[in-house]
């Protein structure tokens, strides 16, 4: 994926790998495009003064909302990259299979659906057959385009487009895409998928093993799921894979430190800008 940044062009420079460390836990997949990427707990609160927004915003045009926020544990599966190289903690795969833990996070409680008058409509700015919505606030404006589910959101990003801030995010994808086009990483797959062969399956990729089972099944999926770890640990799979990783997102750190760094301005932007909102 390509998003006008540079390492996207044709030619890009040739990395070298670091040694490749020993992985028995997710702890020690640590990405270097991570750290400029909000926490959770970070997007948690901008969320939370986006959602703070949006109720100031429909106040001003005299409807009454309850805060509308998203799941913590949602945000967890969009930004985690434990398993970014597959499953790894062999206490959860004993335990699990491919499933994952619950969370240490508790859900966020979310509004019920709208049954304040006029709440789609103020956060939408249409009404229920789709046209502008006329609610004005007391200056006699009328709701603009979007509502104030836009207004929020453009509020508590002080204006800055979400490619601005998320730019580490699009390169993580960027990397994985020059992950598996790499030899190194290549041969880690080759001896994975020889070791699985031994047990009579012919995969190509990792993921070729989870994604081969069918049906409800835990018994042959927590199989499955630790002769594929017992293979990633033998051929040190994972450890491969995240020292090219590495090489690679510091390469790309390099070439678009410019923008990282403001992305980061951004989010210092966005947090002071929520904490203002939550008081």
């Amino acid at each position: 994926m390509c998003v006008a940044l540079a390492g996207c062009a044709a030619g890009q420079n040739a990395i070298t790998p670091g040694p490749a460390p020993t992985i028995r836990s997710s702890t020690q997949i640590d990405p270097p495009l991570l750290a400029y990427l909000p926490t959770v707990d970070e997007l948690v609160l901008i969320d939370r003064g986006d959602a703070e927004l949006q109720v100031q915003c429909a106040a001003r045009y005299g409807v009454t909302i309850d805060p509308r926020l998203l799941d913590m544990n949602a945000l967890l599966d969009m930004y985690s990259q434990d398993r970014r190289y597959g499953i790894v903690n062999r206490d959860e795969v004993e335990q699990y299979g491919y499933g994952s833990p619950p969370s240490q996070y508790h859900s966020l409680e979310r509004g019920e659906d709208p049954e304040q008058p006029f709440e789609v409509e103020v956060l939408s700015g249409t009404t229920e057959d789709g046209s502008p919505s006329q609610l004005q606030d007391k200056d006699g404006n009328t709701l603009p385009e979007g509502g104030c589910g836009l207004i929020g959101s453009k509020e508590s990003s002080g204006g800055h487009k979400r490619s601005e801030w998320e730019i580490a995010y699009v390169l993580l994808g960027e990397a994985w895409d020059r992950l598996l086009a790499d030899p190194g990483f290549q041969a880690a797959e080759a001896d994975w998928a020889t070791c699985m062969s031994k047990s009579g399956y012919d995969f190509q990729h990792r993921w070729d093993a989870a994604n081969s089972l069918t049906g409800d099944d835990p018994e042959r999926s927590q199989d499955m799921a630790l002769l594929d770890l017992d293979c990633a640990e033998e051929t040190n799979y994972i450890g491969r894979a995240m020292a090219i990783d590495v090489a690679i997102q510091n390469q790309l750190i390099s070439d678009n430190e410019a923008s990282l760094r403001a992305a980061l301005d951004i989010q210092k932007e966005m947090l002071s800008i929520a904490k203002k909102a939550l008081k």
